[in-house]
């Protein structure tokens, strides 16, 4: 790995710990979701999601993580360079260092959708409404106090110039 941060030396990438508790509430972040809009008859709702979801693991990993560097290895994306090595060949010859544009915004749909289709699914039902959204505040800070503070500190290239780097070290110095 070519990161030499304290994290990255110790576990060989993420601390797994922090990255359990990740997971852990984005699947119960989904179950809740996939769950509401069942229980809603939210169907239009689901099929965006579902949609959604077929997006994320395709097109973008294929034009983001199957070209990446890291490719195979755990990244602070919620391991998404193993998980991607795991059922997609890595694209040789076309290493990047920058996403494409195409890339980065069929990510942005895909996770806006996933995130947000539960919360207009679950509008009929306002406890679990919360409890989605409550997930969702947590996995989105989850997000940026552990990825993106690593590239705002670590991060090379596009890496630390990334939106949500910049925005970490202005916060946090």
């Amino acid at each position: 790995m070519a990161c030499e941060c304290a994290e990255c030396t110790e576990h060989g990438g993420p601390n797994p710990i922090i990255m359990t508790f990740r997971v852990m509430v984005i699947v119960a972040q989904m179950v809740l979701g996939a769950y509401g809009m069942l229980k809603e008859r939210s169907y239009k709702a689901l099929w965006a999601w579902l949609g959604a979801l077929a997006l994320f693991w395709t097109i973008p990993r294929y034009l983001i993580c199957a070209r990446c560097p890291g490719y195979g290895q755990k990244c602070y994306s919620l391991y998404l360079g193993k998980i991607t090595s795991m059922y997609m060949l890595k694209v040789e010859g076309h290493e990047q260092e920058h996403p494409s544009s195409l890339a980065i915004g069929l990510e942005v749909l895909s996770l806006a959708t996933i995130s947000n289709a539960p919360a207009i699914g679950l509008r009929g039902d306002k406890k679990l409404l919360r409890l989605y959204m409550l997930l969702s505040t947590i996995t989105l800070w989850s997000q940026f106090l552990h990825a993106c503070r690593h590239c705002a500190t670590y991060g090379e290239g596009w890496k630390k110039d990334c939106p949500s780097a910049q925005t970490y070290r202005r916060l946090f110095g």
